[in-house]
């Protein structure tokens, strides 16, 4: 995934340099065969394709039904499993679904909220193909970094994003490279450019050492709910907030950060389990990772109960930490970390985004890729 080591001879010695002569081939992206989705086929199709290959989000082509694989080559955009749930969002009656309602009756309603919605079309949907952009592939020895991530990732000007018939999204994350014959032949990312930047900090000069409260990073307002908000109402309000993720807290006095609720954690999801997002974002988190929850249960009997206790020791006998509390692992940083810190960490751990964390524990800000490539494209043109 990433550009070959140079010799300090031949290594750039700017940001600036290093993102305008390197050009996408230098990238070395790996090599592989994109899944595909037809835009003619069901929602409830599109979500087991994304489930069963772990992904969060496909290039869709238009096609007829007698088309082979190999004739579809008129690109639609991308899916993601935001825009998805997004329509799907579009498509329900929240008032009659959850406010007022009874768990069960929210679990039992978007149930069968979402077997109706899994026989809908992906042409249907009032939200697709936002999260991405497309590039001829003979751009890969022409395009410099520089130019994917300033026109593809941060400012692209053509989308194809469709949200009741206009294009929305300002900032996408993936670029889908096609042939001649418009075959999809690739797709970089930008964990992907982040990945790569990562390996060439020693171009970024002074940047490597600015920390995040210099950045700005560590007094972002960040959008958080407590952990007994269920998850439907978190995605309804990640949707008007224009977000892909919320940071979830204890919902105590002490607004500790416990978790983590992105699309991200969506990426397994089938139509038939939409009930499951009836249920506290603890709790849902909590079982997406194989964890008993009960930050949720405030009742001095639940507390008390078998139950509760083992759970409460399963907890004690791992190692405490943020996320511990739903099964997560959420790797912080601190306003004092560095940027080579910061990118060092999201990249070793994989990650899309990573909080900062104060000494109470609190969520005072947030780092994504979309903030690191931004930044090193400022740098680059200050230079």
């Amino acid at each position: 995934m990433a550009g070959e080591s140079t010799s300090e001879s031949a290594r750039p010695t700017s940001a600036r340099t290093l993102l305008t002569s390197t050009k996408l081939q230098g990238l070395q992206p790996k090599s592989q065969t994109p899944v595909v989705l037809r835009f003619e086929c069901t929602v409830g199709h599109a979500l087991k394709v994304l489930s069963a290959q772990k992904i969060l989000s496909a290039p869709v082509v238009a096609c007829s039904e007698s088309d082979t694989p190999d004739d579809c080559t008129d690109v639609i955009g991308f899916i993601d499993i935001r825009d998805v749930l997004v329509s799907f969002l579009s498509d329900l009656d929240m008032v009659k679904c959850i406010k007022g309602q009874s768990m069960l009756h929210c679990m039992h309603a978007l149930e069968e909220a979402g077997k109706a919605f899994a026989t809908k079309k992906l042409q249907d949907l009032h939200e697709l193909g936002g999260d991405g952009t497309f590039l001829l592939d003979t751009g890969m020895s022409k395009v410099s970094v520089m130019e994917l991530v300033h026109n593809g990732f941060l400012y692209p000007h053509e989308t194809k994003a469709v949200h009741d018939g206009e294009h929305s999204r300002t900032v996408v994350h993936r670029v889908g490279l096609f042939n001649k014959t418009g075959h999809i032949t690739n797709i970089i990312s930008q964990s992907d450019v982040v990945r790569w930047l990562q390996q060439h900090q020693a171009s970024l000069g002074a940047l490597k050492g600015m920390t995040a409260q210099q950045l700005g990073w560590a007094d972002k307002q960040i959008k958080c709910l407590p952990a007994k908000t269920p998850a439907i109402e978190c995605l309804a309000q990640m949707h008007q907030s224009g977000l892909s993720a919320i940071a979830i807290t204890d919902g105590t006095d002490s607004n500790q950060l416990i978790g983590n609720f992105s699309v991200s954690d969506l990426r397994s999801i089938e139509s038939e389990h939409f009930g499951s997002l009836a249920l506290p974002v603890g709790e849902f988190l909590a079982l997406e990772h194989g964890l008993e929850y009960w930050g949720v249960a405030d009742h001095a009997q639940v507390k008390a109960s078998p139950a509760a206790v083992f759970a409460s020791k399963r907890r004690q006998a791992r190692d405490p930490g943020p996320g511990d509390m739903v099964g997560q692992s959420l790797v912080t940083c601190t306003p004092q970390d560095t940027f080579s810190t910061i990118i060092d960490r999201i990249v070793e751990h994989h990650l899309h985004r990573m909080y900062v964390v104060n000494d109470r524990g609190q969520a005072v800000g947030v780092v994504t890729l979309t903030d690191l490539l931004r930044r090193v494209t400022e740098e680059a043109r200050k230079a």
